[in-house]
């Protein structure tokens, strides 16, 4: 379990152009679920996800995981969080567009002592391992970010986020990323948390909804 305690994340401090990002945020996610962060633009869901993804950390706050105090300030702590308990999803997919699928998924296998079967593997629950010899900046926006999904997943992290990942896709794409990511939860139990606009999706899909203002 993933618990926020009184977060506050906050740039330029001490300047005239200081603000808060996050203010005093605290909640607990499942162990397994889909979870919704919705809110405006510039509400501060992208921060939220970067600090639960150990991407940036707190300027105030605690983030706990089972009850243990994660401090994402030591670089150390930050790599291990990062690389046995989250797996992220860009908006805009962040592939190396001159490798191939396969080789897409592999950066993040050799990393996770995994191997070729494991990335296979990743590629089948996304429907991509015919697609594995295949050019990343060739695929449709959908089917890069189902590589992208296939990254994460490759972890079999606690948790998967997702910061805005159909937000560039069509509707129906859009609908089929979201079955993807449903079935991911329920096979492999790990919470998928994602920051969307598309409050229909949300209620459609969603195991509980986290607004932001």
């Amino acid at each position: 379990m993933i618990k926020l305690d009184k977060v506050s994340k906050v740039y330029n401090i001490n300047k005239p152009n200081e603000f808060a990002a996050l203010k005093n945020i605290s909640f607990e996610l499942p162990d397994n679920g889909m979870i919704f962060i919705t809110g405006k633009s510039g509400s501060g869901k992208t921060t939220l996800l970067n600090l639960l993804g150990g991407l940036d950390s707190p300027t105030s706050g605690e983030l706990c995981l089972d009850d243990k105090k994660i401090d994402l300030k030591k670089r150390k702590f930050a790599d291990e969080y990062r690389r046995n308990y989250t797996g992220f999803v860009f908006q805009d997919f962040n592939l190396i567009e001159y490798e191939t699928v396969f080789e897409n998924v592999n950066i993040a296998a050799r990393l996770l002592d995994k191997n070729a079967d494991d990335v296979t593997d990743a590629l089948k629950q996304v429907g991509l391992d015919k697609f594995a010899h295949s050019l990343a900046g060739n695929l449709s926006g959908g089917q890069k970010q189902r590589v992208a999904i296939a990254r994460a997943l490759i972890k079999y992290p606690k948790i998967i986020l997702a910061d805005e990942p159909v937000a560039s896709l069509d509707p129906i794409t859009a609908k089929q990323v979201m079955q993807d990511f449903v079935r991911i939860n329920k096979e492999y139990k790990i919470s998928i948390l994602l920051n969307i606009h598309h409050v229909d999706l949300a209620l459609k899909y969603c195991d509980r909804v986290i607004g932001i203002r």
